[in-house]
């Protein structure tokens, strides 16, 4: 299979992810018991990294290897794109779950998480759209 077929399968697989997370599965932060909560959100954060990691490393290679290959702008606009979703993923994400995981449930920290996700969702789908039009 062809680099671009397999990053038009990573590239569907983190945009059904990250529309999930964002419509479904922040949101129902707010909803889980205050007295289970660090625990489950540890459980979560290990077990999603299990599933984001190796796309977002699969992702960024395969980007990588079609700019190198072949220098369009349909893979320009997704090594910027996806450059975009890991500067808010470690700048944004990553500083929100560290302080669920520290301070326990709050709503403020969980509607900063949804509010900044949209950065992710919105560049994550036009990383995919790129790729399907590259």
């Amino acid at each position: 299979m062809a680099t671009n077929q397999w990053l038009n399968i990573v590239n569907f697989g983190l945009i059904i992810l990250i529309w999930l997370v964002q419509l479904i599965i922040y949101p129902s932060f707010h909803e889980i018991d205050e007295a289970v909560f660090t625990k489950w959100h540890k459980k979560y954060v290990k077990l999603m990294c299990s599933v984001v990691v190796p796309l977002m490393l699969a992702q960024a290679l395969l980007v990588l290897r079609s700019v190198v290959d072949h220098l369009t702008l349909g893979n320009l606009l997704m090594l910027t794109g996806i450059t975009i979703c890991w500067t808010s993923s470690f700048f944004l994400s990553v500083p929100c779950h560290k302080m669920l995981q520290l301070k326990g449930k709050d709503h403020a920290v969980i509607h900063r998480l949804v509010r900044t996700n949209w950065i992710r969702t919105i560049f994550w789908t036009c990383v995919f759209l790129a790729g399907i039009m590259a």
